[in-house]
């Protein structure tokens, strides 16, 4: 609902000057921005690599329509379809982009929107508009009603070379109404003899809306050439790896709050811009008014960020969780040293984080090394997006146990020799020139492995194999044994024991000790945001709750003292209409008494009088009251009842 409230501005009072906050130079702050800016950063270069080959592509196609003469076009439309897929949020952006990037060709672009496509008029209005507008000269504009196709005809043939292009993009092809685009493109067409036309047409689902939403009379006037965007999936996955899978950025989303955003993109809107919104969200969450965070920084900052810290700062510290637990069990291990005293504790501190910082790199190459070796085999028990491994890494109490992860083992052992080595090869690419101890350890064994696997043989040895006779009497259960021991003796190719070990070596050296859930190291609180329910409140707020809250209380929103209640159920006349009516409902059974909704309302409203049945009544109550309920009945909560045409029924 919306309320009247009486505002502070008046006219001619000089407005105040902004008072900044008081946060912006607390240590959480500063910590919370500078890692906010990477990530803006690094999700800026990723949208200018996503773009970059489209945008390339249409800028070629301009240019080569500008560069041919009108007869050579051959009375034909050039048309360019976007092939944007099904997200609407994010494709303001790209054709932002778009009409950036066609600028230095021709300054003529018109961007229509589905809101400007309603009628015939609208669109040749909001097109010749934008087309003849002109920043520099802003005296010469002529209003929407006079932008026809005669004036901008005579403005083409005054201020336009014969050559320049006229660019209007239909940023959303579905939206718009097939009759008005078919109008629209047959009166573009009429006029090509004097002017060249670009069509620019963003659809989101296939090329075949055009043919379905077209006739052959209009799409025999389009020279069409289609242009595809990258998908959102592949984009998602581009900016994960820029920010959350990336060592240069501290921050981590971990748990049931990375699984939350993930399933709101993929099961909802499909927007990369609103993932990196609801990733700011729980950033604000983790870092807001907590000091203690401002620890989550680069290994470098540590020592100083630490040294900045209170001694509150670091009695909350002491109070974590994790860190409590590491120190209980140094405590048991040493005991000369008391390690929560102040000096000891900032040296286990340091030590704690800079250990952290170093599991999260092993851990992030531990993964990529895992997603490469199994994301192709058949099924793909653990998906094909590293983002499905990373799910079930941070959010899985151990992954090493995981029936997904076993199967994956072994489906390895099925692969082919030169599959195997292909795969062994990708692992120490991944590894590359880590700088961990561990990692160059691995390497090297991997790297002897494969020489190993590339040496040995596929033939399998010619062993005696011993056969049960008949005349031996045995029980089922003896039986059973003797068979699994000669399955187990059964003969194997040198290959094939070498890429037992080498997956053995992988399982119990690797994975088992560098995919540990973050939630066991120490300090994962301080880098890592796992709270679901606290992001899910934020990120996906219950409107049915806020509506009843504004309703029931209308002092959490106004925060003005007249609507200040001592408890829920009082209803004061100084109440917005609305919430008199809305509290008076919850009183009220299925069917409302209209005439007695009416008594009850007066009664609050005008409690001067002391009449107890109010039958003249003002006509301005009268009016407050039937514009109350008009507004309760268009929020949902009632409706006009059939039985009785005096009474309306509750809907919640």
């Amino acid at each position: 609902g919306v309320f009247t409230h009486k505002g502070s501005y008046k006219i001619g009072k000089k407005q105040t000057k902004f008072k900044l906050p008081d946060y912006l130079d607390e240590p959480w702050y500063l910590a919370y921005k500078k890692i906010w800016t990477s990530i803006e950063n690094a999700t800026e270069d990723t949208r200018s690599n996503m773009f970059q080959q489209i945008l390339q592509d249409l800028k070629s196609f301009v240019s080569k329509v500008r560069d041919k003469s009108i007869e050579q076009l051959e009375n034909e439309i050039q048309t360019a379809i976007l092939l944007t897929g099904v997200n609407v949020s994010d494709h303001a952006i790209m054709f932002e982009r778009i009409v950036h990037e066609l600028k230095p060709i021709t300054e003529h672009i018109a961007v229509i929107w589905s809101r400007d496509s309603n009628n015939i008029k609208n669109i040749i209005e909001e097109s010749i508009y934008q087309l003849m507008y002109e920043e520099e000269n802003e005296e010469s504009h002529v209003r929407k009603s006079q932008c026809t196709m005669r004036t901008l005809k005579s403005w083409h043939q005054k201020n336009c070379k014969p050559d320049d292009p006229l660019v209007i993009i239909i940023t959303d092809f579905e939206s718009s109404s097939p009759a008005v685009l078919h109008d629209f493109i047959l009166i573009l067409s009429s006029y090509l003899s004097t002017m060249k036309f670009i069509l620019i047409f963003g659809v989101a689902t296939t090329l075949h809306a055009i043919h379905r939403s077209l006739t052959y009379d209009v799409t025999s006037k389009l020279n069409v050439q289609v242009f595809h965007t990258q998908t959102q999936i592949n984009i998602l996955s581009d900016v994960l790896n820029n920010t959350i899978f990336c060592t240069n950025i501290p921050f981590k989303l971990t748990g049931r709050a990375f699984q939350l955003l993930t399933d709101i993109f993929l099961f909802y809107d499909f927007s990369v811009e609103s993932f990196l919104q609801s990733y700011k969200i729980c950033m604000i969450q983790h870092f807001y008014a907590n000091n203690v965070n401002s620890l989550c920084c680069q290994k470098k900052e540590i020592e100083d960020r630490i040294a900045s810290l209170t001694n509150a700062d670091l009695e909350e510290i002491k109070k974590l969780p994790s860190i409590e637990k590491y120190v209980q069990q140094l405590k048991e291990r040493e005991n000369e040293n008391d390690p929560l005293e102040s000096n000891n504790f900032k040296g286990t501190l340091t030590t704690l984080l800079v250990q952290f910082h170093g599991y999260m790199r092993r851990f992030l190459i531990t993964l990529r090394c895992l997603h490469d070796l199994t994301s192709t085999l058949p099924n793909a028990p653990m998906g094909k997006q590293l983002r499905e491994y990373y799910t079930k890494a941070v959010y899985m109490n151990n992954l090493h146990e995981c029936d997904e992860y076993k199967e994956c083992l072994q489906l390895l052992g099925f692969l082919s020799k030169v599959e195997f080595i292909s795969k062994l090869n990708s692992i120490v690419t991944i590894i590359g020139n880590s700088k961990s101890s561990s990692m160059k350890k691995i390497k090297a064994v991997i790297q002897d492995q494969i020489k190993t696997i590339e040496a040995a043989s596929l033939e399998v040895d010619v062993t005696p194999v011993d056969i049960i006779s008949t005349s031996e009497k045995l029980s089922r259960l003896q039986l059973k044994e003797k068979l699994l021991k000669l399955s187990q003796k059964q003969s194997r190719s040198p290959y094939k024991r070498a890429q037992q070990e080498t997956i053995n070596y992988l399982d119990q050296n690797m994975f088992a000790i560098y995919l540990v859930n973050p939630y066991h190291v120490p300090a994962n609180e301080i880098f890592c945001f796992s709270d679901g329910n606290l992001a899910k409140q934020h990120i996906r707020g219950s409107l049915r709750a806020a509506i009843h809250t504004g309703l029931n209380d209308p002092q959490v929103y106004l925060n003005c003292e007249c609507c200040k209640l001592v408890n829920d159920d009082a209803i004061l006349s100084t109440l917005p209409d609305l919430s008199i009516i809305y509290k008076l409902h919850l009183e009220s059974r299925k069917l409302i008494n209209m005439y007695d909704w009416l008594q009850a309302f007066l009664i609050i409203v005008d409690p001067g009088n002391d009449a107890k049945e109010q039958r003249d009544v003002n006509p301005k109550l009268q009016a407050r009251f039937t514009q109350a309920v008009a507004e309760l009945e268009f929020l949902g909560f009632i409706k006009s009842s059939r039985k009785k045409t005096d009474h309306v029924k509750r809907l919640v």
